[in-house]
């Protein structure tokens, strides 16, 4: 994992502070459009960031690359990577289920948890608060569980939270009833899912705020997002880690008790009266 190269986003976020408004503006564009934008030719990249050519390629030497070629071919590389999985990913014979692996694992944690904003965590927290939006979240075949994670925690601190069908016919029945006041919360890694992105597209033109979990390679669904996490999930294993995607979800879960706190007490010992309640066993009189 360590000898991973290094991914054409990671690359924009180490000098996005050196760039130029030019510059950043080509970057948000192949971040928004990605990975397709930047399969086009130059001529074509430089049209649809609104610059010129030989700014894209000014950017593009800037990333470290030795030219349009080099970076195209860097992008199709990280494309198949995207397409990996359990069947075509690499087997080791000697994968050390022990301390390196482990190490593996906690790097997994270290370098999501690293890399991750926290003013954006702060700012979705915040949005997580406001009560008047509902919360609807959705993971993909993988990531369902971290998802399910995400939803325990916000359906102990507040009202209004749902999950997203996953069958396709009662999410249109629910996605039918969305607004501009609601939340779409979704869990998308690499082998991306179509109706996952979908989803993503059709909430955000009904005018939904968008919070979206990915990985390095990000889905397509970040093009509609309004807020992106990204997390690491490649280890020496065939199967990829969620651990990175935890992480972030119990980051923004410790955000939120911190600021509802005071409101969150309560509820809990509501919950947990009733529980008892529910969970205590009837005597029959005789």
């Amino acid at each position: 994992m360590d000898n991973a190269p290094t991914l054409i986003a990671d690359r924009i976020s180490a000098i996005v502070s050196s760039m130029t408004s030019s510059e950043k503006r080509i970057a948000r564009v192949l971040l928004a459009r990605y990975p397709a934008v930047g399969l086009e030719s130059v001529t074509e990249f430089a049209k649809q960031a609104e610059v010129s050519a030989p700014t894209v390629l000014r950017f593009i030497a800037k990333l470290g690359f030795g030219g349009y070629p080099d970076f195209r071919r860097a992008l199709r590389d990280e494309i198949d990577e995207r397409q990996l999985n359990p069947l075509t990913k690499p087997r080791s014979e000697n994968i050390d289920a022990g301390t390196a692996y482990g190490n593996e694992l906690l790097e997994v944690v270290r370098s999501s948890l690293a890399e991750l904003d926290m003013d954006l965590v702060e700012k979705v927290a915040e949005l997580f608060c406001d009560e008047r939006r509902s919360i609807n979240i959705l993971g993909g075949d993988l990531t369902t569980t971290v998802a399910r994670h995400l939803l325990y925690h916000l359906r102990k601190m507040r009202r209004l939270v749902f999950s997203l069908p996953a069958t396709v016919q009662e999410r249109a029945d629910r996605i039918a009833d969305l607004g501009k006041r609601d939340i779409v919360v979704l869990f998308d890694i690499r082998r991306y899912q179509a109706d996952i992105i979908k989803t993503a597209r059709i909430a955000s033109q009904k005018g939904c705020t968008i919070v979206l979990f990915t990985d390095h390679w990000m889905s397509e669904a970040s093009e509609v997002a309004t807020h992106v996490f990204r997390a690491r999930v490649e280890t020496s294993s065939p199967w990829d880690s969620l651990l990175g995607l935890n992480a972030i979800v119990e980051t923004i879960s410790r955000s939120l008790d911190r600021r509802l706190w005071s409101a969150l007490r309560p509820r809990l010992e509501i919950m947990e009266r009733y529980k008892l309640d529910l969970l205590k066993q009837e005597i029959d009189p005789e």
